[in-house]
C-alpha cells in the first residue's frame, strides 16, 4: 500500500466511517475535532467583538433556544427518519456546522432588524427564531416518535440542577467564592445533567458511552457513575483556570482590555455549557423517546 493509499485509509476508518456508521468517537476525531473547536470559538469571539456584540448573559440567554434545537435536531439522525447522505449532516462534527451557519444567520437577521430601527435590540428577534427552530425539530420528533420515558428529561434536570445547587450551597458556606460567577453554577448544572443522562442510559437502559475517555473510565470501574467525579474534577480544574488565570491577565491591564478579556472568558465559559448541556440534552431525549 502506498504513503497515499495509507493516508486515505487512515481518514476513511477514523472520519469518515465513523460519520457514516455513527459508531461514535476515537482519539484521532476526539483530538481533531477538539482542535476545530478551539479555532471556532477563538474566530466566534473575534466576529463578535468586530460587530461590538457584546458577550453577555441576555446573549448567551437568546442563544440557549438553538443550543437546545441543535442537540435535539441530533436525535432526529437517531431515528432513522432521514436516509443518508442527507442524515450525515445530522452527525457530529457535521451538525455542528450546520447549526452554526443557522444560528450564524438567524443573528445577522435579527441584526439587521435591530440596525434598521425595526426592534430595539437583538435579543428578542433571535431568541424568537431559536424557539422556532426548536418547535420545528419537535414537530418532527413528535411525528416520528412515540413517547416511552418521559421520566427521563425530569430526572436528568433535577437531580442535575439539584446536585449542582446543593454544590453551590455547600460551598458558599464554606466560603467559597467559586459560584460568585453565576455562569460557573450553570456549567456545573449543565455537566452533571450530562453525567445523570449517561448514567440512566448506561445502568437502566444498557447504552453504550461512544465519547474516548468516559468510555475508558466506564470500562476501567465497571460502572457509570465514574461520570460524576469526572464532571466535578474537569469543572473545578477549568473554572480555577479560567477565574484565576485570567485574573491575574487582568491585573496589569487596561479597563478596555479587561472588559475584552471577560467577554474572552464568557465565551469560553458559555462554549464549555454547550459542552455539557447539548451532550445531556441528546440523551435525555432519545431515552424519552425510547431510541
Amino acid at each position: 500500500m502506498s504513503f497515499i493509499d495509507s493516508i486515505v485509509a487512515f481518514i476513511q476508518e477514523y472520519y469518515i466511517d465513523p460519520i457514516i456508521h455513527d459508531s461514535g468517537y476515537n482519539i484521532f476525531n476526539t483530538l481533531t475535532w477538539a482542535v476545530i473547536l478551539g479555532i471556532a470559538v477563538y474566530l466566534l469571539i473575534y466576529s463578535l467583538q468586530k460587530m461590538n456584540i457584546k458577550i453577555d448573559a441576555k446573549s448567551l440567554t437568546a442563544t440557549l433556544p438553538f443550543v437546545i434545537a441543535g442537540a435535539s435536531l441530533r436525535v432526529v439522525a437517531d431515528t432513522g427518519t432521514i436516509s443518508p447522505p442527507y442524515s450525515y449532516i445530522l452527525i457530529t462534527p457535521n451538525i455542528y456546522f450546520f447549526v452554526f451557519l443557522l444560528t450564524a444567520v438567524c443573528l445577522i437577521a435579527a441584526l439587521l432588524l435591530q440596525k434598521f430601527k425595526l426592534v430595539k435590540t437583538f435579543h428578542a428577534p433571535y431568541a424568537a427564531l431559536g424557539c422556532l427552530f426548536i418547535l420545528a425539530v419537535y414537530w418532527v420528533l413528535f411525528s416520528v416518535g412515540t413517547v416511552v420515558n418521559w421520566w427521563v428529561p425530569f430526572a436528568v434536570a433535577v437531580v442535575g440542577i439539584g446536585a449542582a445547587l446543593l454544590l453551590g450551597f455547600a460551598a458558599k458556606k464554606a466560603g467559597s467564592t467559586i459560584f460568585s460567577d453565576k455562569m460557573n453554577l450553570t456549567i456545573l448544572a449543565a455537566h452533571l445533567m450530562d453525567a445523570t443522562s449517561t448514567v440512566i442510559g448506561i445502568e437502566v437502559f444498557g447504552y453504550v458511552e461512544k465519547h474516548v475517555v468516559p468510555a475508558f473510565l466506564i470500562e476501567l470501574t465497571g460502572t457509570a457513575l465514574i461520570m460524576y467525579p469526572l464532571k466535578l474534577v474537569i469543572f473545578f480544574l477549568v473554572v480555577w483556570l479560567l477565574d484565576k488565570g485570567l485574573e491575574k491577565a487582568m491585573a496589569d491591564e487596561t479597563d478596555k482590555e479587561k472588559e475584552q478579556l471577560g467577554q474572552i472568558k464568557n465565551a469560553i465559559k458559555f462554549v464549555i455549557i454547550i459542552l455539557g448541556l447539548a451532550p445531556g440534552i441528546r440523551n435525555s431525549i432519545r431515552l424519552f423517546f425510547g431510541i
